[in-house]
């Protein structure tokens, strides 16, 4: 399956005259940025929000995210010039920046001390060579002028960051020639793009902004291979209500303490449970760190009948199981694991622990939390399966209004508890995040949780076409206006609340609108 191609914008589900002007916008912003230089063509990605299944992908359980109708959008020309100038039509905020190509296309390097989006669009070019180079394609890397717009908020929880680096890599591909790439292909080389910036991603975020389709959610499955699967849901009233919280969470500044930390716990905790097992060499050292993961160790417990990610029935006992060994083996230490501890559990020198664990990228921390990272990843991952349950069992041609009722309420249960275990085992959340998803089941919310990252970020509300103007007004009345008094309505609607059916993946945009 290619990444497609449209000569015009009605894949778009939002307001199609909105869109356009958008379009209209960016091009008048490129050719006051490029007096003389002509659009070739768009290209576009946009951005997610996970519906079940957070900090799971990175230990290759299977996720349920959706693309948004917000994306990252960006007008290339193509030229031969030795440079790649990026500029955006935020350029207060993302200045004009400017990349020389060399001969023999390197140069690429991330300057840690310098954090700027031209790092992020860096990331794009390494993938993007990579890949020409693989396919045996490589020549001179062609100069560019792009101008992007963006309307994912950053720091919402909405892979804002994952939406630009495959936007710019399918940019960048598209001017060296790469005219029909797989959604497979473009998900496989990105999933990586900002490891090269430090923030240790797992690949959901880049699947369900390459493979989303208009009213399809995604099941997104890592093991035998990475995959995207679409599927309608059996209520169609049911829509998604996203708001920013407005709690800033930068993954690239807060990454030492939340999201690779979490990575590097999740991976002691399976190298623990190794250790605890007797497994040995049962099991790959397939993290992204590479040590053991999660998924590895409840394939090797069950190694003459490994889950081959289709039987559900099968995946559920399994990780039921596994939750019962998490109680076993590690809940002996809640308070947390210091270094020693684990020294003497691994059998490691202090040199070997921090060598395996604690070189790849940078954390902090004062105990390492083993029983309650591995737990949240066993029951998250048992919720994902739960969802699909309830979904294979809800036919959509056959559902009456009790039906649709009573899917709601179960899916929004499942929510819901994600939503616990994030804040008290994973430890994502806040009183502030949680306070949001208090109110919003009081106003028509089936099921609130936070989605992405966390920390900050964006919640994800299950709801109604006829609830969720209540839901929104709801949260305006009891958190936006107490908590931001001096905000402006036009504002929260434009940016912090989002209202969205599953949307279009990425995509190349000619310029036969235009004309």
């Amino acid at each position: 399956m290619s990444v497609p191609t449209f000569d015009d914008l009605s894949f778009y589900s939002n307001d199609q005259e909105l869109t356009k002007s958008r379009y209209l916008k960016l091009v008048e912003i490129f050719q006051s940025n490029f007096p003389n230089a002509s659009i070739d063509f768009f290209a576009r990605s946009p951005g997610r929000v996970n519906l079940i299944g957070d900090h799971i992908d990175y230990n290759f359980f299977p996720v349920l995210p959706m693309a948004i109708s917000n994306d990252v959008i960006v007008a290339a020309n193509v030229n031969d010039e030795p440079e790649i100038v990026i500029t955006n039509t935020d350029s207060k905020n993302f200045a004009k920046e400017t990349i020389p190509l060399t001969n023999n296309n390197d140069g690429f390097e991330i300057d840690s001390q310098h954090h700027s989006w031209a790092n992020y669009f860096k990331c794009a070019l390494i993938v993007a060579n990579n890949y020409l180079t693989e396919q045996n394609l490589k020549n001179q890397l062609k100069g560019m002028k792009l101008t992007f717009d963006g309307n994912v908020p950053t720091g919402g929880g909405l892979s804002s960051s994952a939406a630009f680096c495959v936007a710019s890599t399918l940019a960048i591909l598209h001017a060296n020639g790469v005219k029909d790439i797989s959604k497979a292909d473009l998900t496989r080389i990105t999933v990586v793009c900002e490891h090269y910036v430090g923030v240790n991603t797992g690949g959901m975020d880049q699947c369900a902004s390459v493979y989303g389709e208009p009213d399809k959610a995604l099941l997104i499955q890592f093991k035998p291979k990475l995959i995207g699967k679409p599927f309608k849901f059996p209520v169609e009233n049911l829509t998604f209500v996203i708001t920013n919280s407005l709690q800033v969470s930068n993954k690239h500044e807060t990454a030492p303490i939340h999201y690779n930390l979490r990575v590097v716990e999740m991976a002691i905790a399976a190298d623990v449970l190794v250790k605890k097992l007797n497994l040995g060499t049962l099991v790959p050292q397939d993290s992204n760190i590479g040590t053991s993961s999660l998924r590895g160790i409840m394939d090797a417990v069950f190694n003459t009948s490994k889950w081959d990610g289709n039987d559900i029935d099968v995946g559920i006992d399994q990780l039921k199981k596994m939750i019962d060994i998490v109680e076993t083996e590690l809940n002996n230490n809640q308070e947390g694991y210091t270094i020693d501890q684990c020294l003497t559990v691994l059998d490691l020198s202090l040199d070997e622990f921090k060598s395996k664990y604690l070189q790849a990228y940078p954390v902090k921390f004062d105990v390492l939390k083993l029983y309650q990272r591995a737990k949240h990843v066993y029951q998250e991952s048992l919720r994902v399966l739960e969802t699909l349950k309830l979904l294979s069992t809800t036919q959509t041609s056959s559902t009456s209004k009790d039906d649709e009722e009573s899917f709601l309420v179960k899916f929004g249960e499942l929510m819901n508890q994600s939503q616990s275990d994030l804040d008290k085992l994973n430890e994502s959340s806040n009183n502030k995040l949680n306070e949001i998803c208090s109110i919003a089941l009081q106003n028509g919310s089936y099921g609130s949780r936070i989605t992405g990252a966390g920390w900050g970020g964006s919640i994800v509300h299950l709801t109604t076409l006829h609830k969720s103007k209540q839901l929104i007004q709801g949260l305006i009345k009891n958190y936006y206006q107490l908590e931001f008094p001096n905000i402006k309505l036009d504002e929260l609607l434009n940016d912090a609340i989002i209202d969205s059916k599953p949307s279009m993946g990425s995509c190349i945009v000619t310029t036969k609108f235009l004309q």
